[in-house]
């Protein structure tokens, strides 16, 4: 029984001793100090994408032909697509898309020869004549042969070989789309934005006026359909064909709690992020909240001012509205000292054995969870990114 009780106060003088050493080895209370970004916002599932848009319809029952690429920028008074009477075989419409595609490699080629940026005819000479020995020493000679031909074409004031070569294609383009169909009918663009095929139904429904008219119950009751006329397709009289989207502004439109409507509200600026676009980001601007409804929900809409390419295949997305941002160093607000200044803040930290007064701005404080994000003043000799932990009690 005595050696028992001698084990058991030889175990309890070891743990005091332990407990001593490591009380003069580190502080009493102390944790890791570690980079943290923290947000403030709302997250919308399934929120609306809200454009100005203009859906385009058939004028004629028969077979759609799109002249222009599904996301491809367009302008007014632009050709876009054409109904051809009828019934047109697929592989005469492939025929005519290439013939397409032929001179919209010529035309581009052509701006360039016909210096359309303002280069006069002896620049054009003088950018060839450069090239030539890259080429012969590539042993590219037909290229060399083609500039030494434009060359003499600039020099004698002649039309160079592209300008024949595209009046020539288009010349057979319109004979070959007469022989297609006895009628057609083309639709042209009225204004400038992104060309789709992708028409839902929701376009003359969702619009930047129109939702601040609406509540929740009707934005959730909104079903978007999918309607696709692309090349080939039949379609009726009064169908939709395509539509024509801004491209410089488009709208997020959401529903949420009255709380997070006062976030809102209260912002000048906010970041739009969106999972489903490999977490693309966007500036935007809160540009209406609107009163809480008999549930307590509201309506948001965001503007976007700037352009993200695959936004505009979506018309639902989960969309992070981020209010504010800080990145620095999330801290126990404990921790936090004050100094004899107003917002003179200061906190101790280690590295190793060695203790450090560090100045610190404080960028945001949770009081409900208690804790705050901290950075390094601008003045401060030591910087808390070279620290390892921080002291939050007293020894």
């Amino acid at each position: 029984m005595k050696k028992f009780f001698i084990v058991v106060i030889l175990l309890g003088v070891l743990l005091i001793a332990g407990y001593g050493i490591s009380y003069f080895v580190s502080p009493v209370k102390s944790v890791v100090l570690e980079e943290y970004g923290h947000e403030i916002g709302i997250t919308s599932e399934n929120a609306y994408i809200v454009r100005d848009e203009t859906v385009y319809y058939s004028g004629a029952a028969g077979t759609v032909y799109n002249s222009v690429a599904e996301g491809d920028r367009v302008s007014r008074d632009m050709l876009i697509s054409t109904v051809y009477n009828g019934s047109v075989d697929s592989a005469a419409l492939r025929g005519l898309s290439m013939m397409d595609d032929e001179i919209r490699r010529l035309s581009s080629d052509t701006i360039g020869l016909t210096a359309a940026d303002g280069a006069t005819a002896e620049n054009e000479i003088s950018k060839r004549m450069e090239s030539i020995p890259k080429l012969a020493s590539s042993n590219d000679i037909e290229k060399v042969h083609e500039y030494k031909n434009d060359i003499n074409s600039l020099r004698s004031g002649d039309e160079l070989p592209e300008d024949s070569e595209l009046e020539a294609l288009q010349s057979r383009r319109a004979e070959y789309e007469a022989g297609l169909s006895s009628a057609k009918k083309d639709i042209i663009s009225d204004r400038s934005g992104i060309f789709s095929t992708y028409i839902d139904g929701l376009e003359t429904i969702l619009t930047p006026e129109s939702v601040k008219t609406y509540d929740a119950e009707y934005i959730r009751s909104l079903s978007a359909g999918r309607m696709h006329s692309e090349t080939g397709s039949l379609v009726a009289v009064g169908d939709p064909v395509c539509k024509v989207m801004n491209n410089h502004i488009w709208y997020i439109l959401g529903i949420t709690d009255s709380e997070h409507a006062a976030i809102l509200n209260s912002a000048e600026n906010i970041t739009a992020r969106f999972t489903a676009l490999s977490d693309a980001s966007a500036r935007g601007t809160v540009e209406y909240v609107s009163e809480p409804d008999a549930n307590g929900e509201c309506l948001y809409l965001i503007q976007i001012p700037s352009y993200i390419d695959s936004a505009f295949s979506y018309r639902n997305l989960d969309a992070d509205i981020i209010v504010e941002e800080y990145d620095g160093f999330k801290v126990p607000t404990e921790a936090i000292r004050t100094g004899e200044m107003i917002n003179d803040y200061y906190v101790y930290a280690t590295k190793g054995s060695d203790t450090y007064k560090c100045k610190c701005d404080v960028l945001y404080t949770d009081t409900t969870d208690g804790f705050s994000i901290i950075q390094s003043s601008e003045d401060a000799e030591v910087k808390l990114t070279s620290m390892e932990r921080l002291i939050v009690g007293e020894r």
